[in-house]
């Protein structure tokens, strides 16, 4: 699971070959002035240390603490000229903590007395070119920043990156559950465990469907109208959600899989519930949607039909602080441009606009069919710019993996017949028929991951942090 606050350390490379120029007190300067950084910086991170190094051994020397300590991020804070090795000896000892690069001026400030010593001590565009070159060679991900410790907005751009270098950290060390296998034949949303573990450093974890059969049945009474009161406070029932026990065995089947996830400290999952433990047979006999919905509006997404890589994608879409909506694009309307986002009962919160009320219905997509009915959430987004997301192996893409991110907009137009999550996307880039089919091509499977806001300069960072390619149509 992510940490409250992304844990961040800061480091200044350091050389003594130059030193003479600037003063006695320079490295004490210098390492205060990181001290200065990782203050300005904010209550937003938790700073697991601040250090200097002036060889690869001092470097090097400080991996064992930062890495008990858990850090997230890297930040090197470099001003002045100082050997490449020094801090790749630290980057290359932390393996897998991305780093952000910090060009970083006090003042800027050139006059006609500018001389040796300011040289030294202005001199981060010199020094950092040193690590980024070899960085680079080495094929190591890195974010480069250039400016003022003073300017507001270089140092927000600071955060930004080491928000973003913080959620790559995360989800490179995500562990992902799957809950049986995929949809008899749907080799378009699968991919072998340890091939995905070796290209994002995910982690799968296998459970067999019968551990949450175990659990559904293990659940209590009195968790069940727990659960209940909080729906019925909180939700606007649209027919009888009660009848056949619809409302009881999905809210039972949400808390299962709450045990789940608590259980095997899960990040995200892919789950097929088409199959006689759950659709088809008791004690459940529901297709649980809407238990899958809560969970991801609680920051634990869940695919269905055992969609490993978009709950990838849906991961990534919920830790930037976007929505998580599991969907098919699943028409076009040519005269307006507009594609229609909708599903088979699952949801996010956070799609939800502002100041409305979700709904539940029985989930129309399966009553009639399984031998109960379960129920789902309807809802729509507010309009305004919007993403969508996928993820998928491609062996043309750099780590063998791609996030693939569309930009656009959420409609004031709604769906709400659908009976699930819906609304109205148009993509930014082109007419709808040549942006869907660049969309398609990059090599999304049937379903992504939906969410208000254009999150795909977000995606493309963190594609880069965890060294795999991202591509924007």
């Amino acid at each position: 699971m992510a940490h409250d606050r992304p844990r961040i350390a800061v480091v200044h490379p350091y050389w003594t070959l130059w030193e003479h120029t600037a003063g006695p007190t320079f490295r004490a300067d210098r390492l205060a002035l990181a001290r200065r950084v990782a203050t300005a910086l904010g209550h937003g991170f938790e700073v697991a240390g601040v250090a200097d190094f002036a060889s690869a051994a001092e470097a090097a020397a400080l991996a064992p603490g930062f890495a008990a300590a858990g850090v997230d991020a890297l930040l090197v804070v470099q001003t002045m000229a100082a050997p490449s090795a020094y801090a790749l000896a630290l980057i290359e000892a932390l393996a897998g903590v991305p780093v952000v690069v910090w060009a970083l001026h006090e003042t800027g400030l050139v006059d006609g007395a500018f001389d040796h010593g300011g040289i030294t001590t202005q001199g981060a565009t010199v020094g950092a070119p040193m690590l980024s070159n070899i960085l680079g060679r080495r094929g190591v991900p890195f974010e480069l920043l250039l400016g003022r410790l003073s300017d507001d907005a270089t140092l927000a751009r600071a955060r930004d990156a080491l928000r973003l270098a913080a959620v790559a950290r995360g989800i490179r060390r995500a562990r992902i559950g799957r809950v049986g296998v995929p949809v008899d034949g749907y080799l378009h949303v699968d991919v072998p465990d340890e091939e995905l573990r070796a290209g994002t450093g995910i982690e799968v974890v296998r459970i067999d469907p019968d551990e949450l059969v175990d659990r559904y049945r293990a659940v209590g009474g009195a968790r069940v109208a727990a659960l209940d009161a909080e729906v019925r406070a909180g939700w606007t029932f649209e027919d009888d959600v009660d009848a056949g026990e619809s409302l009881a065995r999905s809210l039972r089947a949400a808390l299962a899989l709450e045990d789940l996830v608590a259980e095997h400290a899960l990040d995200a999952g892919a789950f097929n519930c088409h199959v006689p433990q759950f659709r088809f047979g008791e004690p459940i006999g529901i297709a649980p949607c809407w238990a899958l919905g809560r969970s991801t509006s609680a920051g634990v997404p869940w695919t269905c039909t055992g969609d490993i890589l978009t709950s990838v994608a849906m991961l990534v879409t919920k830790r930037l602080g976007g929505a998580a909506v599991y969907h098919e694009i699943e028409a076009i309307d040519y005269e307006t441009g507009e594609v229609v986002i909708a599903n088979s009962g699952e949801h996010d919160l956070a799609w939800l606009a502002p100041g409305e009320r979700p709904r539940l219905r029985r989930n129309g997509w399966f009553c009639g069919k399984d031998p109960h009915c379960g129920v789902c959430a309807v809802l729509e987004p507010a309009a305004g710019p919007a993403t969508l997301v996928g993820f998928t192996p491609h062996p043309d893409a750099r780590g063998g993996f791609r996030l693939v991110a569309a930009r656009g907009e959420l409609t004031q137009r709604r769906f709400p017949e659908t009976g699930t999550v819906n609304g109205a996307f148009r993509f930014r880039d082109g007419p709808v028929e040549a942006a869907w089919a660049r969309w398609a091509s990059a090599g999304v499977n049937h379903h992504s991951s939906a969410t208000p806001g254009d999150l795909s300069g977000d995606v493309t960072a963190v594609a880069r942090h965890l060294g795999i390619e991202a591509l924007i149509v």
